[in-house]
């Protein structure tokens, strides 16, 4: 069981590390998107950057981050043609915990799971497409950091 528990632990924060590297590289990138958006507001043409290829990579890291963030905050099973399946998600290992508890509750935890519902996994036509700032100005590192110390 010991062996059971430290594998799925340590894919967990396998999970938790590839969603803190990709909340850094949105960030970085949108933070050059918006520079750029900025530059060309402004009638600034001198710079040759890709437009589209930063807005493509803003995008493809921000779904990736938002399914990742959004099914680290599941249940921890899932019913599918009869069959339950176990869900690698911190609701397994820390249900009881104070600070997880805390953590599921912040508004930037519930945005990210409305936005994979409503927008990057399905598609609702009534929802409004994601605000990457909105999750780079957010604390979700800090809480993904945290969170991931309390697995490790």
């Amino acid at each position: 069981m010991e062996n059971i528990n430290k594998e799925f632990n340590g894919r967990l924060i396998c999970l938790t590390e590839n969603c803190i590297f990709a909340y850094d590289q949105l960030c970085k990138v949108n933070k050059e998107l918006n520079e750029e958006h900025s530059r060309f507001k402004r009638n600034d043409f001198s710079s040759n950057v890709d437009f589209g290829y930063l807005g493509a990579m803003n995008r493809m890291i921000q779904d990736y981050l938002i399914v990742r963030v959004a099914g680290l905050f599941d249940k921890a099973e899932y019913r599918a043609k009869g069959e339950t399946h176990e869900v690698v998600c911190f609701e397994k290992t820390l249900s009881g915990n104070e600070i997880y508890k805390r953590a599921k509750n912040q508004e930037i935890i519930k945005y990210i799971q409305h936005q994979r519902n409503n927008f990057v996994a399905h598609f609702n036509v009534n929802a409004e497409s994601t605000v990457s700032s909105k999750i780079c100005d957010s604390d979700l590192k800090k809480i993904l950091l945290e969170l991931k110390t309390l697995v490790n």
